[in-house]
């Protein structure tokens, strides 16, 4: 079963006496990284919803740098020519694989608007986005009664988490200010004409940025049928979206929120 129709996913109810073993997650991506990268232009962002307030008539303004007039935007593609565009002009944020990845599958900016959209509301974008998905499996260790997510389940979002890393800040809203007339059609489409998606870029960074980061083990206990849960109350009440990033594990998850917060000074500066 796919980990974002559940909260933790596991094979089967594991017997009292079973011996330690690998618990299949079916991971689809980085949710971190994914934002990061589709609000720099690149690879970073179905199911619950956590709906804001609808944004005051300047709130289409809070990402700053992006109500640029159009007279003075660079000349670009149609909707649907931007693939070559976006692969020429975004290869350069990184020389990272999982960026050149991400850039040779198609529907760039309708992959972007998406993520945007689905981040924002708390959402998981992990089934557009199966190019990213981790190697392996989650795995679980015994703990008393209950299991904790085996530490060697985080390495698996190393990759991801050194190419969000990896992109520098100033690149990202520079792209992203470039992109940002046809990423806003993209989002129109979606059926968001009531905003804009500078504000579900906001928005979506304020998700992920507030996502708390545990210090230590994060213990799972059984869930809904054949599903791992977070033990810790707060935990299970995240979004799916901010599920996925105490999933990479602590440090990951640190990496991840401190670019984010840098990319989110740039917009704003």
């Amino acid at each position: 079963m796919p980990v974002d129709d559940l909260d933790l996913d596991r094979d089967g109810v594991t017997p009292p006496a079973a011996p330690e073993r690998a618990v299949r997650a079916w991971n689809p991506w980085l949710i971190a990284a994914a934002v990061a990268l589709a609000i720099g232009g690149g690879a970073f962002v179905r199911w619950w919803t956590m709906q804001r307030p609808t944004p005051s008539p300047d709130a289409s303004r809070a990402v700053a740098g992006t109500d640029v007039p159009l007279a003075s935007a660079p000349a670009l593609p149609p909707l649907d020519q931007m693939d070559p565009y976006l692969r020429t002009l975004l290869r350069g944020l990184s020389t990272r694989p999982e960026l050149a990845a991400w850039l040779a599958t198609d529907n760039l900016i309708q992959q972007m608007a998406l993520t945007i959209d689905r981040v924002s509301r708390g959402a998981s974008p992990a089934g557009e986005l199966r190019v990213l998905a981790p190697e392996g499996t989650l795995a679980t260790t015994r703990a008393g009664r209950t299991r904790r997510i085996d530490e060697s389940s985080y390495a698996r979002y190393d990759g991801l988490a050194t190419a969000l890393s990896s992109v520098d800040p100033a690149a990202v809203a520079t792209a992203y200010r470039t992109i940002q007339p046809r990423l806003n059609e993209a989002y129109g489409n979606l059926g968001k004409a009531e905003t804009s998606v500078d504000v579900a870029v906001q928005q979506a960074l304020d998700v992920l940025i507030s996502t708390p980061v545990p210090n230590g083990p994060i213990t799972v206990v059984e869930g809904k049928g054949a599903t791992w849960a977070f033990a810790d109350p707060a935990l299970e009440a995240l979004t799916p979206a901010q599920k996925h990033l105490v999933r990479m594990g602590p440090r990951n998850a640190a990496r991840v929120i401190e670019t984010l917060k840098a990319v989110r000074q740039r917009l704003q500066s």
